[in-house]
């Protein structure tokens, strides 16, 4: 359900008034609250009561999340998570690390405790799939018949988009990027990576001039606006905010450029346009559009671009990294892939029921999946829903309920204090509340910064968001 805002009809909003409206709504901005979806945050059908075997692949965000709306649909299934980590991360949280406001083991947890009741933990990796025999194979634990599964595995991080640049190379010469992180392990290297980053341009740049690039790959990314983040903040940083507060305005010194191989900045037109009108506001930040970082020399630390078919060279004395992303090489050979076009290679389930369409009984669910929407949390949220309710259905040999709109949204740090809560959909803008999803604004950094953590694993993780 799309909502109409008029920032007019905010402006006698107090600030108390508006930190209530905040906490009563915290926990649905974390995925898109009120959207035609996820309005049910209930089932919309009754709970299935036949049993059966469900099973599901991934401990991250979308697996556990979707563990837990499963167990309820469906009480009296026989449900296994097939997950290796021992650790599981609030991945969103890594930027704040990297901005000095959150420490990294804050956001952690024990896999194990998020795993809701009467489901089979096995701590294994999926080493093939078979579903034209119903089948995963294990690590340890061997052949697994399910009959259902869903697929929740994620994505890879890809650094090898840039010639010259390995993932051992962050955190050396200059070289950062805010994504670094191993779920399997539970480790998030690169958001500390990325703060002690923003601390060494600020110390340099007291020094002398400093050029700082920023560099996005082509394709989907993981998380759409991170890169942004790194480049708000960082120049709120220079100006002295955030980890330097009342710090001298080094902006001047300090020379931003974020190279994005296209045209525009963000997938909706409207924040797009909006993201444009913010960067203008700042002298030293540079757009190279249409700028795609093919190699570097970080030795010299030189970056070169390719631009119109020419090679264009920048010399730079920080870069950020935005890393691609690949589907898991365990997909290879499933016959569960899109073959061909823009989404070849990842898992092909249909856009609104989210079904493969050879295997109607697998469900895909989160990064892994082949869909234009974003790679976010708020996309897995949605999708969620959707699987719950439809399995539901399915077993009870009824049509499917519900469908996925496209529904996604990023909360992009415009400055420290700042957040613009980019919602959306292919369709347009889709605002939670009243509220010009496009204007940066304190109430959302505030709910971002100290409310969506806590309703991430008290509440998204057990299924009741």
């Amino acid at each position: 359900m799309k909502i109409s805002y008029k920032d007019s009809e905010m402006k006698k909003m107090e600030r108390r008034d508006a930190l209530k409206m905040m906490g009563l709504g915290s926990a649905a901005l974390l995925a898109g609250g009120t959207t035609s979806v996820s309005a049910k945050t209930k089932l919309s059908t009754f709970a299935s009561r036949k049993e059966a075997d469900i099973v599901i692949v991934g401990g991250g965000t979308a697996g556990i999340t979707v563990t837990a709306r499963v167990r309820r649909s469906a009480p009296n299934a026989r449900i296994t998570l097939i997950a290796p980590n021992d650790v599981h991360l609030y991945q969103s949280g890594q930027v704040y690390v990297a901005a000095g406001l959150y420490r990294e083991f804050d956001n952690k947890r024990q896999t194990k405790e998020l795993v809701p009741d009467n489901v089979t933990l096995l701590q294994d990796k999926v080493t093939h799939f078979s579903p034209e025999t119903n089948k995963v194979h294990t690590g340890k634990h061997g052949e697994i018949p399910y009959d259902y599964l869903i697929v929740a595995l994620g994505c890879e991080y890809d650094y090898s988009w840039v010639e010259g640049l390995d993932v051992s190379d962050i955190g050396k010469k200059g070289i950062a990027s805010v994504y670094l992180n191993d779920v399997n392990e539970g480790l998030a290297s690169g958001a500390i990576i990325s703060r002690m980053w923003l601390k060494t341009i600020r110390r340099h740049t007291q020094r002398s001039e400093q050029k700082v690039l920023f560099a996005d790959p082509d394709g989907p990314v993981k998380g759409e606006g991170a890169s942004l983040d790194m480049l708000f903040l960082a120049n709120d940083m220079l100006k002295g905010n955030g980890m330097y507060k009342k710090g001298k305005d080094l902006r001047s010194k300090a020379a931003l450029t974020l190279s994005r191989p296209g045209k525009d900045l963000f997938p909706s037109p409207e924040i797009d346009r909006a993201l444009k009108k913010e960067l203008q506001k700042a002298e030293n930040i540079t757009i190279a559009y249409e700028h795609r970082l093919v190699r570097i020399d970080k030795e010299r630390r030189i970056a070169f671009y390719s631009h119109e078919g020419q090679t264009v060279e920048k010399t730079y004395d920080f870069l950020h990294v935005t890393p691609a992303v690949k589907p898991p090489d365990v997909l290879k050979g499933s016959g569960l892939t899109v073959e061909k076009g823009e989404y070849e290679g990842w898992l092909e389930v249909d856009e609104k029921t989210l079904q493969n369409p050879r295997y109607p009984n697998v469900f895909g669910i989160g990064d892994i999946v082949g869909l234009s929407s974003g790679k976010s949390g708020g996309a897995i949220r949605e999708q969620a829903i959707v699987i719950q309710d439809n399995i539901a259905a399915i077993l009870e040999g009824k049509a499917v309920p519900m469908t996925y709109n496209g529904y996604s949204v990023h909360p992009i740090k415009t400055r420290y204090g700042r957040v613009m809560l980019a919602e959306y959909t292919p369709q347009g803008l889709e605002p939670t509340f009243p509220l010009d999803p496009a204007k940066p604004r304190w109430i959302w950094w505030e709910m971002d910064l100290h409310l969506m953590r806590t309703a991430y694993f008290g509440l998204m993780m057990r299924g009741m968001l």
